[in-house]
């Protein structure tokens, strides 16, 4: 009989040990949780403060660049294929990634070199946003852009050229988009009626992602920046929402029906 009293004390002890170790286990499993979310949340803020810097940065240089040339804006893309070479050609000129970033006294995408991925690609360039999520295997390819110009400025005359857009044909510069964080792969948008996730220096809401919490940044034509959801900025069908409860236009007239 003693035998079994020291028996079932034993088997006791041991449960109450192995109940020790799942707990103590439990307790690091849990402990690494809140640090790995801490960690993802601190990464997140950060993300956003320097997407929000270097945002209010080209909406300064925009601001300038209007004031330099007489209200005529840079233009929303280069024709052809948003390529490194396409870049470089004397017509990309007044595109934004170049007019902009001379702007700023930086170094426009048509004169990073030979290697120009090495440069744009860097955390101290302008217009890399290191929250964006760039695709790692085709990055070097081409420049992914993680914010674009508003193409829904973008005039065509007569012949159906693009031409530049100008101020004096916006009516309400603190609330008219002038560039919007868009997404670069698909794997960041958040929404189905979301698309056109493919890093073009173009973009109208249907491309703006949230990055940050479900929201992302907006630099209105007269510099200044405030965040939005994609569900804010656009009807329940995704499409522009020009006006709306945000108060957000997308075109310089607001009757006309954004793209």
């Amino acid at each position: 009989m003693n035998n079994n009293r020291r028996s079932n004390r034993a088997l006791r002890a041991g449960k109450s040990h192995m109940m020790q170790i799942l707990i103590g286990a439990a307790v690091v499993v849990i402990g690494i949780g809140v640090v790995t979310t801490m960690m993802k949340s601190g990464k997140t803020k950060q993300n956003e403060a320097e997407a929000l810097k270097k945002m209010k940065g080209i909406g300064e240089a925009l601001s300038a660049y209007l004031s330099d040339n007489n209200g005529e804006f840079p233009l929303e893309d280069a024709p052809g294929k948003d390529t490194w070479l396409n870049a470089a050609k004397p017509e990309a000129e007044k595109v934004w990634y170049n007019a902009l970033p001379m702007q700023m006294g930086d170094t426009p995408v048509a004169d990073l070199g030979d290697d120009p991925a090495a440069q744009f690609y860097q955390k101290s360039y302008p217009l890399f946003l290191p929250g964006a999520d760039y695709p790692p295997n085709k990055k070097k390819g081409k420049p992914y852009f993680a914010f674009g110009f508003n193409s829904s400025l973008q005039v065509k005359g007569e012949d159906g050229s693009e031409r530049p857009a100008n101020l004096a044909g916006i009516q309400f510069p603190d609330r008219t988009v002038a560039f919007l964080e868009r997404g670069v792969k698909k794997a960041e948008e958040t929404s189905k009626l979301q698309g056109g996730s493919d890093g073009g220096p173009k973009a109208n809401a249907k491309n703006f992602v949230g990055r940050y919490n479900g929201k992302g940044h907006i630099v209105f034509i007269d510099g200044h920046v405030e965040m939005f959801t994609f569900e804010q900025l656009t009807d329940p069908m995704g499409k522009p929402d020009n006006g709306g409860e945000a108060n957000v236009y997308w075109t310089g007239d607001p009757d006309k029906i954004p793209n």
